[in-house]
């Protein structure tokens, strides 16, 4: 019994270990605000692969792509927004999703554009 108790005593810090090792991103943001930084906008969920989004946020220095508007996760830059078109390479126009066209056997080519900002001129 004696035993069991400390290695029970010794286990318990290596499992908790993993708990709240995660921040969520209101903890990001409530950390950047409290030391003295403008409040951050942490982007919402990573997007890992593009399936029928028209509208992406993009960090331009690591090229991860975001569904909401905020900062990047990886090195806090302003995540960019940008249209993503899916096209048909063997006639150019314009499919539903990513992955094989439904009007040739080929994958679908993704196009990625930016999105000027809305200028504050009449």
């Amino acid at each position: 019994m004696k035993r069991f108790l400390i290695m029970m005593v010794l286990a318990l810090p290596l499992a908790l270990a993993g708990c709240g090792a995660r921040s969520s991103s209101t903890d990001t943001a409530t950390q950047a605000q409290s030391s003295g930084g403008t409040p951050a906008t942490v982007a919402s969920t990573e997007i890992q692969e593009l399936t029928d989004q028209t509208l992406i946020y993009e960090c331009p220095k690591c090229g991860m792509m975001f569904s909401a508007a905020g900062t990047c996760t990886m090195d806090g830059d302003s995540l960019v927004a940008t249209r993503v078109d899916y096209l048909c390479p063997a006639d150019q126009k314009p499919v539903a999703h990513a992955g094989q066209c439904p009007r040739c056997a080929m994958n679908a080519r993704v196009e990625k554009t930016a999105v000027a900002a809305a200028t504050g001129t009449p």
